[in-house]
């Protein structure tokens, strides 16, 4: 590592890390007044009030490293340029994009850094928020009944309809079972009845009065007492899955559930907008920072009122783009994992683009 970088890099995280206090603080005072109302009415004692505040952290910290990352670039070029530092290194040839080399591949690290936080402790220091807000620790059982049950057999070409189950009793009634093709184009076998029981002992599905249809039309239909298979041994809890909180899931745990709902037919689309949103704004710190260092050598008097100004303006531009095409995925009218690149995309290509005009 040159003198040159070692320099930015250190100016750079020194102003990336004072911005990142100044704006978790700002952040936390805010969050105080809640608190004390909360210990004033004795919904909180002072052990769960000092939990509250740490368990919010890791979200703070997720909401506004774009704004450190943004201000931490525009204070370092600001002040080098207001040094004259920048003219000086580009009159002995050293290009713009060569001086910030080093501050982007820091604010990419950031980002890495904000993927696993979001990832790890941010679920866990959710629902443990979420619980103390509730003032208990929220346990949610499934319905044991549900009308309209749905569910495509795990790893295989086969599905369920029933009409009604009780997936504490396995008693079912109206009872489909659907065997597909591989191609999942075609029904190979029907099997109905008016009434079924999971066998918990046996671990099978057992249809009363059964009548089996085969894809070819020219067999005729067989009619059974009692109809089983093995292959059928999905327990009835698989039916009915409990209302979840994407916010708390991590992304393993998100694909899981979206893989869950999507075999009994619920919706995912607020699971696959968290999902995009997991992978994608982590590297809003990233794509900001390209911003920031572009900025940050026009703005040179004034320096720290000027690109705390222009910070904001840009900080909160970025989230209004987010949250615009987050309700654009959230009705439907985007695929929920490219929306949440839009923004990145957008930014980025601005970011580039004023990168570029900066060497001049």
């Amino acid at each position: 590592m040159k003198i040159l970088d070692r320099y930015i890099s250190k100016n750079f995280i020194k102003s990336f890390l004072l911005s990142l206090i100044a704006f978790m603080g700002i952040f936390i005072v805010s969050q105080l007044f809640r608190v004390v109302k909360y210990l004033s009415d004795g919904r909180f004692t002072s052990k769960e009030a000092v939990v509250y505040i740490i368990t919010m952290l890791p979200r703070i910290f997720i909401d506004v490293a774009p704004l450190a990352v943004l201000l931490g670039c525009m204070m370092t070029v600001s002040v080098m340029a207001s040094n004259l530092e920048i003219i000086s290194l580009k009159t002995s040839g050293i290009s713009f994009k060569r001086i910030v080399r080093f501050p982007i591949i820091i604010s990419f690290f950031i980002s890495i850094i904000v993927f696993f936080v979001n990832d790890s402790l941010y679920p866990t220091t959710q629902k443990m928020n979420k619980d103390l807000r509730r003032g208990e620790i929220a346990t949610k059982e499934a319905p044991i009944e549900k009308n309209n049950a749905f569910l495509r057999g795990e790893n295989a070409n086969y599905v369920y309809l029933m009409g009604k189950l009780n997936r504490k009793t396995g008693f079912a009634e109206n009872v489909e079972i659907i065997d597909l093709n591989k191609d999942f184009s075609k029904a190979e076998r029907i099997i109905t009845a008016q009434e079924g029981r999971y066998n918990f002992s046996r671990k099978v599905w057992v249809l009363k009065d059964a009548n089996i249809y085969s894809g070819n039309r020219d067999k005729q239909v067989k009619s059974v007492d009692y109809f089983t298979d093995n292959k059928y041994n999905d327990i009835p809890d698989h039916f009915i899955t409990t209302t979840v909180e994407p916010r708390t899931l991590t992304i393993k745990e998100l694909k899981q559930t979206v893989r869950d709902m999507t075999s009994v037919g619920g919706d995912t689309r607020e699971l696959l907008v968290e999902l995009g949103n997991r992978y994608s704004f982590p590297f809003a710190s990233f794509i900001i920072s390209f911003l920031g260092l572009a900025l940050g050598g026009r703005y040179v008097r004034g320096t720290s009122a000027v690109s705390l100004g222009v910070c904001v303006l840009l900080g909160y531009g970025y989230y209004i783009v987010k949250a615009s095409f987050e309700a654009f995925t959230s009705n439907g009218f985007l695929n929920p994992l490219v929306g949440g690149w839009i923004p990145n995309i957008l930014f980025f290509v601005v970011g580039i683009y004023l990168l570029n005009k900066a060497e001049y």
